[in-house]
């Protein structure tokens, strides 16, 4: 039991000190000269501030804590975040193609105005 618990303790401290959270990406390509108003994200992964020590007196209160901490937590700011940051950053993509001269949808569109323009004439 005693083996247990240190084995998940050791382990507690080594998979839960992380979490992942959504941030602004440093570099903002094409942002200020299109006036975007999204901006691109970037996952970033953080140490949990603070001591979660787990108490309990029998392995399964440790196996339990092991499990919340160290399983739960990181992969569950994993998924809730990188769905942030998906999201995001697909809206990103279709401001970006949207607004921007570069942009796909301005490209489209400027092509289909010029066949329009030739084939009126």
């Amino acid at each position: 039991m005693l083996r247990t618990l240190l084995i998940g303790s050791l382990l507690l401290a080594l998979l839960s000190g992380c979490i992942f959270s959504p941030k602004t990406a440093s570099q903002q390509p094409y942002s200020e000269q299109c006036n975007m108003q999204t901006r691109r994200l970037s996952l970033s992964t953080n140490n949990i501030s603070g001591s979660y020590v787990c108490h309990g007196s029998t392995g399964d209160d440790a196996k339990a804590c092991l499990a919340a901490f160290g399983i739960v937590v990181p992969a569950g700011s994993f998924i809730i975040s990188g769905s942030i940051v998906v999201a995001n950053n697909s809206l990103h993509w279709l401001e970006y193609h949207g607004t921007c001269d570069q942009g796909l949808l301005n490209e489209v569109t400027h092509i289909f105005k010029r066949k329009t323009r030739q084939s009126q004439q």
